[in-house]
């Protein structure tokens, strides 16, 4: 169902830099000790009249200065409250609380948030309200599983969602008898790998053109559907999902018209998948000699992507195959870091140039590429040398490049000629040169 990729994915780079002693936005005394949290439910329910609500919080001494609010002012302490939907209103703040009022509802079920803000944190409250016209199905599911892609040419970070009555197996099956309901939402926070991935709090809208972009859901076929308990896919003409701290509440009209309500209470974190993947091994190399290659003839596609990684720097993707037709043989996959300067989509031979490969984080990017390493889910990352076999990568003869350099260079017309001299994470030298004709470019940039 979900289509795992078998070729490079990337996972963005952030860095922030804090200065505790700078003034507040408005220069007065900044108070970095309090911490905001939600101090009542958060999804609350209204039925078709409508009526008074109200959501209680704390401001309480931070734990830790990573969880404490910059910029607040410390004489009154503000929060601030807004609701998304004008049927919810005379929203007020008042001494830990924040009242509101939803209006009568005389048509279908609906939903919508209430955002809580203090300074720099925030949260959601879910408010729903019972319509005249009552869903065709309402779910409860128990279980809440996934796995975490990352971000994979698209601006949103991709959270692949499973909510079902059985814990979940797999992307790709699921227990029998079970029901599932699979959203692939793109948010604007990413998740460490190797980590526990915690859905972000936030509302997402179903995007039935594929944009990426975060608060949306992939829409296509494969990426989000009803997975029934007798193995029925139907898939989904509208959906939102709405996630705060402890629920996930989606609804979803079916393309055969069904309108289904979906509620989940318990921890938002994905349970993991007892897959196991070439992610768990090391060293992920299987040779145990040196690897010399010589391939002449062969075929490269260059995709430029702007500045993927959010360093302020331009990245070009190229891969490289020894025969095109039927997709065999030396396999090559470079992720290229260059400056902006070098001219990005319109210098479309941007990508020539020595690059150095690094494993800490370098003081300049320029002309840098990331050591070769897997992700959780085996997809590739940065720098690799393999072996294809009528499309088809053979695991045992990969190998990540985790140093050295390599040097692109253009040998009149769309040819070039790619030498590498590095190393593999068994010991084992990689060098070669690799003399093809550039035979693709895309611009994937979303900058």
């Amino acid at each position: 169902m979900k289509k795992l990729f078998t070729l490079i994915a990337l996972c963005a780079m952030a860095f922030v830099a804090c200065d505790n002693t700078d003034d507040g936005p408005t220069g007065g005394t900044s108070n970095h000790n309090l911490q905001l949290k939600l101090a009542s439910e958060s999804v609350m329910h209204f039925g078709v009249e409508g009526g008074q609500g109200q959501i209680k919080f704390d401001l309480v001494e931070a734990e830790t200065e990573a969880q404490a609010t910059r910029f607040s002012p410390v004489e009154p302490p503000m929060p601030e409250a807004s609701a998304k939907a004008d049927w919810v209103t005379d929203v007020r703040i008042g001494d830990g609380v924040v009242d509101f009022v939803v209006a009568a509802n005389d048509a279908e079920e609906r939903s919508t948030s209430i955002t809580v803000k203090y300074g720099t944190q925030s949260f959601i409250v879910m408010v729903m309200q019972d319509g005249v016209v009552l869903p065709d199905v309402t779910f409860n599911p128990t279980h809440l599983g996934g796995t975490y892609y990352g971000k994979m040419r698209t601006r949103g970070f991709d959270y692949f969602v499973i909510l079902s009555d059985m814990q979940p197996k797999a992307v790709t099956s699921k227990p029998s008898n079970a029901t599932e309901y699979r959203f692939d939402i793109y948010a604007s926070e990413g998740s460490a790998f190797n980590s526990t991935h915690r859905v972000p709090v936030g509302t997402y809208k179903l995007d039935l053109t594929r944009s990426g972009e975060p608060g949306t859901i992939d829409g296509f076929k494969d990426c989000s559907y009803l997975f029934d308990a007798n193995y029925n896919v139907t898939t989904y003409r509208d959906a939102t999902v709405v996630v705060t701290e402890d629920s996930i509440i989606a609804d979803v009209t079916l393309t055969n018209g069904e309108i289904h309500h979906v509620e989940y209470h318990g921890s938002t974190v994905m349970e993991d998948y007892s897959e196991p993947t070439y992610a768990d091994v090391y060293p992920v190399s299987q040779y145990t000699s040196d690897i010399n290659f010589n391939v002449t003839g062969g075929y490269i596609s260059a995709y430029y992507r702007g500045d993927y990684f959010g360093i302020g720097m331009d990245n070009w993707f190229l891969h490289m195959i020894e025969q095109k037709a039927g997709f065999s043989g030396v396999y090559l996959l470079f992720d290229f870091i260059v400056p902006k300067s070098v001219g990005g989509w319109e210098n479309q031979q941007g990508f020539v140039g020595e690059y150095n490969i690094f494993t800490e984080t370098p003081s300049d990017y320029s002309y840098t590429i990331g050591a070769g390493r897997l992700r959780d889910d085996s997809l590739q990352l940065y720098a690799w040398y393999l072996n294809c076999v009528g499309g088809q990568v053979d695991m045992s003869q990969a190998a990540p490049l985790r140093g050295g350099t390599v040097k692109v260079e253009s040998t009149g017309g769309n040819n070039y000629k790619v030498t590498v001299d590095s190393f593999d994470d068994n010991g084992n030298k990689i060098q070669g040169t690799f003399e093809a004709v550039l035979g693709d470019y895309d611009n994937q940039s979303c900058d």
